[in-house]
C-alpha cells in the first residue's frame, strides 16, 4: 500500500451553503417528536401540500421515505380531481408526485430552482467515474420501493455492512453499549435533548469508559446526524434507518432520477418564491397557475422563509417547521492512482477532537480505479470545510493518509 499515490480528482458537497438544501436531511429537534412530521404532511385544505422526507415518520431522512411520500401527496391531488398541478421541487419526492401524476393523466409541471434534477441526490463526475456527492445508499433494502426500480433497471448495486466498519483511528465498541444508550434515551424526560442524557451517563459511566461513550456517540449519532446534541431530541433524535441491508448504486442516484424523469416537463432554474391559495387556483410567483401544488423543498428552506405562503400555513405546520430541523453532514470523494488504505469496504476515522468524525465508503468497485467517498461531520467541518474545494480535499486527503498510515 502506498500512502504517496496521487489524487486523480476530487469533489466536494456544501450542503450547508446551499440555499435550496441549508443543510443535509431532517431531523427531530427536543421539543419535537413524529407527530411532527406528520403534521407537516397533513394537506392543507385540497389546493395545498408539502411532501418530502422530512414529512416520513418512519423513512425520514431516506430517498425512498421522499419518494413514498411525493406519491402520496400525487394521489391526494389525482383523487381530488385536480386536472393542473405544479410540483415545486425536482428531488425524489418532487419526481415521485410529478411522475405518479403523469401516469394518472394529470397535467403536471415541475418548478425546479437548480440547473439539475436531484435534490439533494447529486451526481458528480470525478476523473471519470460517476458517483453522489448527495444521497448515496439505498437504506432498508428489503423495503424500499425505489431498490424495487433499480432491480427493474438492471442496476449493480453494492451492499455496505455499516455494522463492521474498520476503525482506522480509535478503538472498535464494546458489546452492550448502543443497547445501554438506546435504553437510556427511551427513558429520558420529555423535551429533553441527547446532550442531557450523555451529561448524565458520564457521571456514572460504569461498566464502560468516558472515552468509549464519547467514541459511540460520535461514531453513531453525531455521524448520522450532524447536529448539535443539545438540540437533538432525546426520545425521538436517534432514528432507525441506516444499516439495514443499505447498498449503494454503482452509477450513482441519476440513474434513478433520470429514469424517473424521462418526459416529465421540467423547469430548471425557476425557484417559487411565493404561494398563493385562492378561490378555485393556486398561483405561483403572482403569474403561475394551477389547481393545486405539491411542496417538496427540504424543510429548512421552508423553516427558513424561502416560500412565502398566502394565507400563511397553518399554526400546527408552523409549529412542525419550527419543532424539526436539519443537521450537516458533508461529504468528500477521492480518486486516486493506487491504493493505500487496506481492503475492507468501509472505515471509520476518529479525530483528536471531540465529535470530529468522519467514514469513509471504498467505491474502487464502480469501474476499478482507486477511490474512497468520505462523510465529515461535528468538529471537522469547522476545520475543514474552509476556503476552495481544491483545500478541502486535500485536508480530507491528509486524514486518510494519516490514518491509512497508522493502521499499516
Amino acid at each position: 500500500m502506498s500512502i504517496t499515490a496521487r489524487l486523480l480528482g476530487s469533489a466536494v458537497s456544501r450542503w450547508g451553503e446551499d440555499p435550496w438544501a441549508r443543510g443535509s436531511w431532517s431531523l427531530i429537534g427536543r421539543h419535537g417528536t413524529p407527530q411532527d412530521r406528520v403534521a407537516l404532511g397533513t394537506p392543507v385544505g385540497e389546493r395545498l401540500r408539502i411532501a418530502g422526507e422530512a414529512t416520513h415518520p418512519t423513512r425520514a431522512g431516506m430517498t425512498h421515505g421522499a419518494y413514498e411520500k411525493g406519491v402520496e401527496a400525487a394521489g391526494w391531488a389525482a383523487d381530488l380531481g385536480h386536472s393542473r398541478v405544479a410540483v415545486v421541487g425536482a428531488g425524489m419526492a418532487g419526481l415521485g408526485a410529478a411522475r405518479t401524476l403523469a401516469e394518472r393523466g394529470v397535467q403536471v409541471r415541475i418548478f425546479e430552482a437548480r440547473d439539475r434534477i436531484g435534490g439533494r441526490t447529486a451526481g458528480a463526475d470525478v476523473a471519470g467515474g460517476a458517483f453522489d456527492l448527495g444521497a448515496n445508499w439505498l437504506q432498508q433494502y428489503d423495503e424500499n420501493v425505489l431498490a424495487r426500480l433499480a432491480e427493474r433497471l438492471g442496476l449493480t448495486m453494492v451492499p455496505t455492512d455499516f455494522g463492521d466498519p474498520l476503525v482506522l483511528t480509535g478503538e472498535p465498541f464494546p458489546d452492550g453499549i448502543e443497547d445501554d444508550l438506546r435504553d437510556r434515551l427511551s427513558r429520558a424526560a420529555p423535551e429533553s435533548g441527547i446532550a442531557d442524557v450523555l451529561d448524565d451517563w458520564l457521571r456514572d459511566p460504569a461498566p464502560w469508559t468516558a472515552a468509549e461513550i464519547h467514541r459511540f456517540v460520535d461514531a453513531e449519532i453525531v455521524m448520522d446526524a450532524g447536529a448539535p446534541l443539545s438540540w437533538l431530541s432525546a426520545r425521538h433524535g436517534f432514528e432507525p434507518g441506516v444499516g439495514e441491508g443499505d447498498r449503494w448504486i454503482v452509477g450513482g442516484y441519476r440513474r434513478l432520477t433520470g429514469h424517473l424523469a424521462d418526459g416529465l416537463d421540467i423547469r430548471l432554474g425557476h425557484p417559487v418564491r411565493d404561494i398563493r391559495v385562492e378561490a378555485g387556483r393556486v398561483v405561483l410567483n403572482g403569474d403561475v397557475s394551477a389547481d393545486a401544488v405539491i411542496v417538496t423543498a427540504p424543510l429548512p428552506v421552508l423553516a427558513g422563509g424561502g416560500i412565502t405562503f398566502d394565507p400563511p400555513l397553518p399554526p400546527a405546520h408552523r409549529d412542525a417547521l419550527g419543532r424539526l430541523g436539519a443537521g450537516r453532514v458533508e461529504k468528500v470523494i477521492l480518486r486516486f492512482d493506487q491504493r493505500f488504505w487496506p481492503e475492507h469496504g468501509y472505515y471509520r476515522v476518529h479525530g483528536p477532537e471531540r465529535t470530529s468524525i468522519s467514514e469513509w465508503l471504498d467505491a474502487t468497485a464502480a469501474d476499478g480505479t482507486p477511490t474512497l467517498v468520505g462523510l465529515f461531520a461535528g468538529h471537522w467541518l469547522g476545520t475543514l470545510w474552509t476556503g476552495t474545494d481544491a483545500e478541502i480535499a486535500d485536508r480530507a486527503t491528509g486524514i486518510i493518509r494519516a490514518a491509512a498510515a497508522r493502521r499499516g
